[in-house]
């Protein structure tokens, strides 16, 4: 079975970057279909093919440091990229300090590129959705083909919302007018809509031919997500539905908690019974998962064998290392103090000095070269060479997210009290991480402040704090190099580039 799977994630990443190339790659221009349906879908296989198209989208924005990972992980209290006063270092011409301080501007890269993850992804749904529909192939499974394809397109919507708010929407890839722009709430119900209607038609379980392709199950969580953030994004609390969503997952019996908390994050993670969704590399084609590049000093190189430029740049903040017990195993996501080559030897700098990692940062704009705990959550490949992506499956969605997010939607449909049914879901993963129940929640130590801090430490760099944040209330606090800042910077500016291809679309307040 495992090397069926590895032969299946194989087959997605290479029609996926095959099919790169031929997609529409913004939603606000006029749309022409670079291949002719009715000369070349006249298979089931072709259509497979075709689907590639539409996944190809999310591989490099969705896990760049200039993509998904600056808008959703840089920009917390998680994750910084301070300035060093010695040794080089993520600068970008201070782009990620100004990321972090929520200095947000409408031609900062990252807001651009998180903009085309979703957009891009959409305009290709939209695209490989009307030429399946056309294509004279007739096959029992060609709904449920479309099907997916809507369930992949709802999730760039959800995510588009999410950082954007009120967003333009098509769904008719043969309207090649500039499309309206509508409010989160009414985006927020054609989301909900595509993916209620099509629940039915999407895979029911995980299976080795749906590795990394939409399924139900996924389109529960993402469900589950909106429901969750439903009081904050459009004013009416959905918590009952988001449980039901989560009860979904569960009852499936098809995941569980890994009992190594790594094992989801390994090289081969391909066997994850964890993992529900995930955006499938391999280094020898595609182009997406950077981590070694972002956060490992230069002289860890030699460690992993690693030919490709090494930046100096990601770090843990100090108040978020902070948050972890010393008996807690997820602590070991974070490289601190003296660093060894492959041979157990201290590492060295490059001026000689011991390569020891702190916690501490003596300043946002003037750390030290070696200020900052690095992360090593993701098993680092050996042997990666210059633009080569980690092999490491990026997962969008964990079965321990969806425990998680059960227990705070039951807590916030019981005013913020936790009952002792949504203690147990969050016990079981507290428990994977201490080995024991010694470290157990009560009714009176689970607070929705500490949920958020178990959240943090569970799905740290995962892509969950920025939505974490803003849904506690926490997103306008001042944190490590960051002054308070105002409501308006929940949202993100729509990309100049966007307002300039559509003059439908009204920047955000506040840009």
């Amino acid at each position: 079975m495992l090397l069926i799977m590895k032969q299946i994630k194989y087959f997605i990443v290479v029609i996926a970057c095959v099919f790169s190339t031929a997609s529409c790659t913004k939603l606000d221009e006029e749309l022409f279909s670079t291949l002719d349906a009715s000369e070349f879908y006249k298979t089931e296989r072709e259509c497979i093919l075709a689907m590639g198209n539409a996944y190809a989208q999310m591989q490099y924005r969705g896990t760049s440091l200039w993509g998904l990972m600056g808008t959703e992980t840089l920009a917390t209290d998680e994750a910084c990229c301070p300035v060093r006063t010695q040794g080089t270092y993520l600068n970008n011409n201070g782009l990620w300090v100004r990321l972090n301080q929520h200095n947000f501007v409408a031609t900062m890269d990252p807001v651009g590129s998180s903009w085309e993850f979703c957009f891009n992804t959409i305009s290709a749904c939209n695209q490989v959705i009307y030429q399946i529909g056309e294509s004279p192939a007739e096959f029992a499974k060609k709904p449920n083909m479309i099907a997916e394809l809507k369930a992949l397109r709802a999730f760039a919507y959800y995510t588009a919302i999410d950082l954007y708010g009120n967003i333009p929407v098509t769904l008719d890839f043969t309207d090649v007018s500039l499309p309206q722009q509508k409010t989160r709430a009414e985006v927020f119900a054609i989301v909900e809509k595509e993916l209620l209607d099509n629940l039915s038609l999407l895979e029911e379980k995980p299976s080795a031919d749906y590795y990394g392709r939409c399924t139900r199950p996924m389109a529960y969580a993402v469900l589950a997500k909106m429901y969750l953030n439903a009081e904050k994004w459009i004013g009416t609390p959905r918590y009952a539905d988001a449980i039901t969503m989560c009860n979904n997952i569960i009852q499936l019996n098809s995941y569980s908690l890994e009992p190594d908390y790594f094992k989801n994050f390994q090289v081969d993670n391909i066997s994850s019974k964890e993992n529900i969704w995930v955006l499938p590399y391999d280094r020898k084609v595609g182009w997406g998962l950077q981590m070694h590049q972002y956060t490992l000093h230069p002289a860890q190189a030699s460690v992993y064998n690693i030919s490709s430029p090494i930046w100096n740049g990601m770090v843990a903040s100090p108040d978020f290392y902070a948050l972890y017990n010393s008996s807690d195993k997820r602590i070991n996501s974070w490289m601190v103090g003296q660093q060894y080559d492959a041979s157990g030897q201290p590492l060295k700098t490059s001026s000689g000095a011991p390569l020891v990692f702190t916690p501490s940062i003596s300043g946002f704009q003037t750390a030290g070269e070696l200020d900052g705990v690095r992360c090593k959550k993701w098993q680092f490949p050996t042997g990666l060479q210059t633009n080569q992506t980690m092999d490491n499956d990026w997962a969008f969605i964990r079965y321990a997210d969806i425990l998680l997010m059960k227990a705070e939607a039951i807590m916030r449909s019981n005013g913020g009290t936790p009952t002792q049914e949504a203690v147990d879901e969050v016990n079981k993963v507290r428990e994977r991480a201490f080995g024991n129940t010694s470290n157990d929640y009560t009714t009176a130590t689970l607070t929705l402040p500490e949920l958020l801090n178990e959240r943090g430490r569970e799905l740290a760099w995962e892509g969950h704090r920025r939505q974490d944040l803003i849904r506690f209330g926490k997103w306008q606090d001042a944190w490590f190099g960051k002054p308070v800042t105002a409501a308006t910077k929940e949202l993100y500016p729509i990309p100049s580039t966007a307002l300039l291809a559509n003059s439908n679309l009204k920047q955000n307040t506040g840009y």
